[in-house]
């Protein structure tokens, strides 16, 4: 138990540095991790993916609030988006996240990789500027916000690699984009966490320090870290110019989802 608690709050570290930096939740480094881990703390194999996912939300919760209470401090929260995009994206996720836990872990792996390979095109074709012609109206918030949710739940993420490039395209502010995202991925991971604790209420076997599904030690061994090492990220932020931040995030995702496929 020792060694899996160390091996988290590295992973925290990490995670919370990338969560400041690019306004993600995190989930797309946990989820792999704790994939490899939580079978040293005796999650069951046809569990593994649920609690994964359930557990990468409970982090995003703690990591996505130190993210977002950095970038407001910087102005880097634009509301005016957000008011209609979060709560949609709560709903989203919540009523999503429902059915994802329940599915065969062969099946939500296979989910996870593909959202990765997507993620990482995306950014790739993002790098180029917005075009002008896309609005942020009520009715884009609110179809976004749907996808967005049902994608994060598949992915355990803070939806940051879909809402950063989502807002970017409709002419936000490449910095702005990341701080509103970081906001929204604090209320989505609370969505999820809820989500996947309710949906693995009625489990027996899971271990013990279990909520439905999520594993409370490897919940504490990362946010222990990535509280801090987000706002270190966030700081980050807002030293880089715009090229370079679009640019490492497509890097960070292509190297995510080369891993996931090897594996």
């Amino acid at each position: 138990m020792l060694s899996f608690f160390i091996i988290c709050l590295s992973v925290g570290a990490l995670v919370g540095f990338l969560a400041g930096l690019f306004g993600i939740g995190g989930g797309l480094i946990v989820v792999p991790a704790l994939v490899y881990l939580l079978p040293m703390a005796g999650v069951p194999e046809a569990q593994l993916m649920a609690t994964a996912l359930g557990t990468s939300f409970a982090t995003i919760v703690i990591t996505g609030f130190s993210s977002a209470q950095r970038h407001h401090k910087l102005g880097n929260i634009l509301w005016p988006a957000v008011k209609i995009l979060a709560p949609t994206i709560m709903l989203a996720t919540f009523v999503s996240g429902l059915f994802i836990g329940n599915l065969p872990k062969e099946i939500s792996g296979k989910l996870f990789a593909c959202l990765v390979v997507y993620l990482a095109i995306k950014m790739i074709l993002s790098i180029k500027p917005a075009k002008a012609d896309k609005q942020l109206t009520t009715t884009s918030s609110l179809i976004g916000g749907i996808l967005i949710g049902i994608a994060s739940s598949m992915a355990g993420i803070g939806g940051g690699g879909f809402i950063v490039p989502f807002l970017n395209s409709r002419g936000v502010d490449m910095k702005k984009a990341i701080g509103s995202s970081a906001f929204c991925g604090m209320l989505l991971g609370l969505s999820g966490m809820l989500s996947f604790m309710l949906g693995g209420w009625h489990l027996q076997n899971m271990p013990q320090w279990s909520l439905g599904y999520i594993y409370l030690p490897a919940v504490l061994g990362i946010t222990i870290t990535s509280f801090f090492t987000s706002k270190l990220g966030a700081t980050v932020t807002g030293r880089l110019p715009v090229p370079i931040l679009k640019r490492c995030f497509a890097l960070l995702l292509i190297v995510i989802a080369i891993d996931m496929f090897l594996d």
